[in-house]
């Protein structure tokens, strides 16, 4: 058998091999990747429609020849010699050989070759069956992005060094801006007069703000670079703790606080306390003016009914973290502004802060692998969904 010629035989067996013969030629040549058909001293009988493209020889000047002899002995590989004359007649197969080779007609290949020996029942000799991969374009590409990969990874770093870096220089003439503020209110207070020491006055709360826009600023960069392992977090102990960290505040606005049940979690605690105590502050800042703010916070695990909330079940494999509160709210059509560093949707002096906390929150999250989001109506309240797992795999620890 070579090429498309067969050995007619009489009668209906002779039609029968004519019929399995070009179904079997039309399934190679259907296959999207080059395709040999060898004899058992690796002399091509047919090729496929795609080798003859791939590797842009022709079929006169291929089948008939030695597998070695192809364009000038260009196939004259030795991993390829090595896995037809070695492996092919003790294992009968072979899968996934990844050899590289650089042809003069179409330059460098990566191909991945499998072959397998088919016996046949007649007893003539085996043939082999030789499927080539070119992975050329894969491979290429994957190595654009491990490098792209890398240079972000070290732009991150660099970013983040930057950034610490920066606000801690930052911070010294801060401080020195500060104490020579206080100093001169109170050695020089009554010198100054009315609109002096309201010059003084906006002084100081500018510093102040900057020294908190820092501070944020830090918490930002540094959430990335945590080295901090996952382990068991109960988010009601947490939260508890957050809600402590805020007695203040709550005191000042009148709020009340409903926390329900929390789930224990794999996470990093103190990006969990941060992350609550955000939520939390947020809902307080944003409370309506003639109201106090009530705010409610309640967990639940994705995938087990209601009232199981102690420790982490095998069903759930994620969970849901809600804050609401009965603020100000907001138009929708600006959720994914919330979330930006500095972004506000009200003026810079209708409420304290810096801008980032949310923005602190989503880094957070998604450092953990999960989401968050919010729904609102203006004049109704918010309500923050964060959604985390439950356990996370050795590549997130």
């Amino acid at each position: 058998m070579r090429g498309n010629e067969y050995i007619a035989e009489p009668g209906r067996a002779g039609q029968v091999i004519e019929e399995s013969w070009i179904y079997a030629q039309g399934v190679v040549d259907t296959l999207r990747e080059p395709v040999l058909v060898l004899d058992a001293s690796q002399r091509i009988l047919s090729a496929n429609r795609s080798f003859y493209q791939t590797f842009q020889v022709r079929r006169e000047e291929t089948e008939g020849r030695l597998i070695y002899e192809l364009g000038g002995h260009q196939w004259d590989i030795p991993r390829l010699r090595d896995l037809l004359q070695t492996i092919i007649p003790v294992n009968t197969h072979f899968e996934d050989f990844e050899v590289d080779h650089e042809f003069p007609t179409i330059g460098h290949k990566t191909m991945l070759l499998n072959g397998r020996r088919l016996e046949r029942t007649s007893g003539a000799p085996w043939l082999i069956l030789l499927a080539i991969e070119d992975i050329t374009d894969r491979r290429r590409t994957a190595a654009v992005l491990a490098r792209q990969a890398r240079e972000l990874a070290r732009s991150n770093a660099d970013l983040q060094q930057f950034a610490t870096i920066a606000a801690h220089d930052l911070q010294e003439p801060l401080r020195k801006i500060q104490f020579f503020g206080e100093q001169l209110k109170i050695e020089c207070g009554e010198a100054l007069g009315d609109e002096g020491r309201d010059y003084l006055e906006r002084m100081r709360n500018s510093t102040k703000r900057m020294q908190s826009l820092i501070s944020d600023l830090l918490a930002l960069a540094r959430i990335g670079s945590s080295a901090q392992r996952f382990v068991p977090v109960d988010l009601a102990a947490v939260t508890r703790n957050a809600v402590s960290d805020l007695e203040v505040r709550i005191e000042q606005v009148g709020g009340r606080l409903r926390v329900g049940e929390l789930p224990t979690i794999e996470a990093n605690p103190l990006q969990m306390r941060q992350l609550l105590q955000n939520l939390i502050d947020n809902a307080l800042k944003f409370h309506r003016p003639d109201e106090a703010p009530v705010v409610k916070i309640h967990g639940e695990l994705l995938g087990v009914r209601k009232g199981r909330l102690r420790g982490n079940s095998p069903v759930a494999k994620s969970c849901r973290v809600i804050v609401e509160d009965s603020g100000v709210g907001f138009d929708e059509k600006y959720l994914d502004r919330i979330f930006a560093p500095f972004q506000r949707l009200g003026g810079r002096g209708q409420h304290e802060g810096t801008g980032i906390g949310l923005a602190i929150c989503r880094k957070i999250v998604e450092r953990h692998g999960g989401e968050i989001s919010a729904q609102s109506t203006p004049g109704q309240g918010s309500t923050f969904i964060v959604t985390l797992p439950v356990v996370h795999g050795k590549e997130m620890n």
